[in-house]
C-alpha cells in the first residue's frame, strides 16, 4: 500500500516521535517491524495509528481506519460508560467496507475476533485495567529485579526480599492514588532555574502571585500523583525520553475536551502551595479530520477524534504559572502536515500489562 519512498518518510516519521519514560522504550523503524514486539504494535494502535493513517494512507483507507480506531480506543480507556453508547455502529460502518477494501477473509476473521469484544469490557472493566495474562505481566515485572540469566529464581528471591525491606507499608490506601503528591529535587539543573528567573518572576507580577523576597523558594525537578511520575525540563537524567511535556486544564481551549498542551520547565513551593512554571501552548482551531480532503468524514468521527487528539502551533506559546493539580497526563507530540503545527494525546496509562 505505500510506495517505497513514502514507505521511508513513514518510517522517518515514526523514529521522530518521543516517547515519555512510562513506555520503557522508543519506536523502531518500519523496516526492523520483524522485531517489533506486541507493546509496539498494541502503542502503535492506540496513540499513533491514525495520525500515521492520515498522513500516509489514501484518503478512503485512513478514513476507514479511524472507524476501527475509535472503536478500540474507546474500549481501551474510557472516563464515562456513556462513551461506550453507539460505539457497535461504528465498528458496524468499519465492517461495510471491510471486504471491498482487503478481502472476505479479513472480514470472517475480523468479526470472529471482534464480537464480543465491547460486552466483555461491559462486564469486566477497560481493556488499559484489565488482563487475559496476569501471570506473564507478574512474571516480567519479576524479572526486572533480575540481572542476566543465570540464578533468577535466587536473584528474584532477594530483590523481592529487599524491596518488601524496603517499604515501610506495603499497602496502597485511597490516599496514596489520589490525594499525596511527592516533589524530588535530585538532578536538578540550577542553570536553568537561573536561565527562567526572569520569566518567572514576569509571571509572578502578572498572575498577582506575591513573592517574598526574604522567602527562598523551593525547586523540584519531578512530580508524582498516584502511579504517574512528570519530570521537567530542569530534570537533567531524561534521558532519549521526554515526560515533561504534559497537558493542562484550560477552561478556555477552543475545544470541548478542555486541556492543552504544555512543556514543564520546573516544579517550586511557595507558601506551601505547589506550582509549576510551564510553556504552554493553547490549541488551534483544526482537527486530525482536516487532513482527510478527498472523503466525507461524519460530524460524529470527528467529535470523537478531537476528544482524544489536539493541535498546536508552536509559534504561539506564553509562560504561565499553574497550580500542579491542573497537569492531567503526559503528553505523545507527532508531527503534522502543516508547517509549525504538531499533534498531541493523551498517555492516559503509565502502568501497561499484556
Amino acid at each position: 500500500m505505500l510506495l517505497p519512498r513514502v514507505f521511508m518518510e513513514a518510517s522517518d516519521y515514526l523514529i521522530s516521535i518521543v516517547l515519555p519514560h512510562c513506555f520503557n522504550y522508543q519506536f523502531m523503524s518500519l523496516m526492523d517491524y520483524n522485531h517489533w514486539k506486541t507493546k509496539l504494535f498494541r502503542d502503535f494502535l492506540l496513540f499513533i495509528s491514525p495520525v500515521f493513517c492520515i498522513l500516509f494512507l489514501p484518503d478512503k483507507y485512513a478514513l476507514h481506519f479511524l472507524y476501527y480506531f475509535i472503536y478500540i480506543r474507546t474500549l481501551y480507556h474510557y472516563e464515562t460508560v456513556s462513551e461506550l453508547n453507539d460505539i457497535d455502529l461504528l465498528f458496524e460502518e468499519y465492517l461495510k467496507n471491510l471486504s471491498l477494501l482487503y478481502g472476505p477473509k479479513s472480514e470472517l476473521f475480523t468479526i470472529h475476533l471482534h464480537s464480543h469484544l465491547k460486552t466483555q469490557v461491559i462486564r469486566h472493566g477497560a481493556l488499559s485495567v484489565t488482563s487475559c495474562f496476569s501471570r506473564e505481566s507478574y512474571l516480567g515485572l519479576a524479572l526486572t529485579m533480575c540481572h542476566g540469566k543465570k540464578y533468577i529464581l535466587e536473584q528474584y528471591i532477594s530483590g523481592h526480599l529487599i524491596d518488601r525491606s524496603l517499604r515501610e507499608n506495603n499497602t496502597i490506601e485511597v490516599s496514596d492514588i489520589f490525594i499525596i503528591e511527592r516533589f524530588d529535587k535530585r538532578h536538578l539543573d540550577m542553570q536553568m532555574i537561573a536561565y527562567y528567573q526572569t520569566k518567572l518572576i514576569e509571571c509572578c507580577a502578572k498572575q498577582n502571585i506575591l513573592l517574598d523576597p526574604t522567602i527562598q523558594l523551593q525547586y523540584y525537578a519531578r512530580y508524582r500523583r498516584s502511579f504517574k511520575t512528570y519530570h521537567s525540563k530542569a530534570y537533567s537524567r531524561g534521558g532519549k525520553a521526554i515526560s515533561y511535556r504534559v497537558s493542562l486544564v484550560n477552561l478556555k481551549c477552543v475545544h470541548s475536551r478542555k486541556r492543552c498542551f504544555a512543556d514543564v520547565m520546573f516544579y517550586f513551593k511557595l507558601f506551601n502551595v505547589f506550582y509549576a512554571f510551564v510553556k504552554k501552548y493553547p490549541c488551534v482551531d483544526l482537527s486530525l479530520a482536516d487532513g482527510l480532503k478527498t472523503v466525507v468524514i461524519p460530524q460524529n468521527l470527528i467529535e470523537r477524534l478531537d476528544h482524544y487528539y489536539g493541535l498546536f502551533n508552536t509559534k504561539q506559546n506564553s509562560y504561565k504559572i499553574i497550580p500542579v493539580t491542573d497537569i492531567i497526563n503526559k503528553m505523545i507530540k507527532m508531527n503534522w502536515c502543516d508547517e509549525n503545527i504538531y499533534v498531541f494525546t493523551d498517555a492516559v496509562i503509565d502502568w501497561k500489562h499484556d
